[in-house]
């Protein structure tokens, strides 16, 4: 495949990775994003720029002009939106506009990125009926989602991948929360944390997802989803990692009962609607008290997928870390 690639959300974590594989790859590549400052500037120079938003459609229409390949990983993953109508606006109606436009080009393949949350959990968190309640979030990742499954069964040929916990060297932001953390434990400023009986979760390097997006551009089969991810650890023994590959003692982290941390999660939500910002909220907390290892045998054995080693990938994430002055 040598048509122009379209990448979108080229400026999160992800993102960047994938446009700068496919220029290395000597791909002809466009990029849609709202704010070319936030674009690396070796790719200002190596990509084709498309300045607008997801929910503006002519903005759509001029980026997926003459494309061949889509990788849509744009998403809104706040925590909390004081939009109601942003999470559907971008997750859902956004993407079948996108899956609209490609079946009017002719895109050859559409590779969708979606979250782990929308698959179902290893365990689900111990908590009662009322709690189990869904982010806006996952919701409209899900539907999005069955958006691209239709795509792909009636109109085109399309992807769906499963990103895990994603890290690495990057904007440390919410789309790259595992490397923040990473962070302020570091600087010893990651003080608590849930108390969640050591259920696993999966974490994976940016790039490696960057790869296993393009290996399910190549090789995916439509309507598929593959989960990409990595190492499955429980969060106590991911910091301890951390602290080990940074040559430092382990840090004192205290564990916050679910009854304290749910507390916590309704009262930030009650600030965020006064106009505060928004730390996190019960639905959010509920995720992670999930056991949420997973199986990337399929990716494997399909793809070709070979993620790098944890600790591989934590020793260079704290080396970037400390080289940009983010850690001691």
């Amino acid at each position: 495949m040598n048509g122009l690639a379209l990448v979108t959300g080229a400026t999160g974590l992800i993102g960047r990775y994938v446009a700068r594989r496919l220029v290395s790859d000597g791909r002809p590549v466009r990029a849609l994003i709202r704010q070319v400052q936030r674009l690396d500037e070796d790719l200002r120079e190596a990509v084709d720029l498309v300045v607008g938003d997801l929910r503006d459609d002519r903005a759509i229409a001029r980026a997926m002009e003459g494309v061949s390949e889509v990788y849509h990983l744009a998403a809104c993953a706040k925590v909390w939106s004081r939009d109601p109508d942003e999470y559907h606006d971008v997750n859902v109606r956004a993407v079948r506009t996108l899956v609209d436009r490609a079946a009017d080009e002719d895109v050859h393949r559409f590779i969708h990125v979606s979250t782990i949350l929308t698959l179902p959990p290893h365990a689900p968190a111990p908590l009662g009926p009322r709690a189990q309640r869904l982010t806006p979030y996952e919701i409209t990742k899900r539907e999005g989602e069955k958006v691209v499954e239709r795509f792909a069964a009636e109109r085109g040929h399309a992807v769906i991948v499963h990103p895990t916990r994603v890290y690495g060297p990057g904007p440390l932001n919410d789309a790259n929360a595992a490397t923040r953390m990473v962070a302020l434990y570091l600087r010893g400023r990651f003080r608590f944390r849930l108390a969640d009986g050591d259920v696993l979760g999966n974490y994976v390097h940016a790039a490696d997802v960057a790869e296993g997006m393009v290996l399910a551009g190549r090789r995916g089969r439509s309507g598929e989803h593959y989960t990409l991810g990595g190492e499955n650890l429980s969060l106590r023994d991911f910091l301890d990692l951390v602290a080990e590959v940074a040559g430092v003692h382990p840090r004192r982290v205290i564990p916050l009962p679910k009854p304290l941390a749910l507390a916590i999660g309704h009262a930030s939500l009650l600030l965020a609607r006064l106009g505060g910002p928004a730390l996190i909220t019960p639905e959010w907390i509920r995720t992670f008290l999930e056991d949420r290892r997973v199986d990337i045998g399929p990716a494997r054995n399909e793809l070709g997928y070979h993620p790098r080693p944890l600790r591989e990938g934590l020793t260079e994430t704290v080396q970037w870390l400390r080289r940009e002055g983010c850690v001691p």
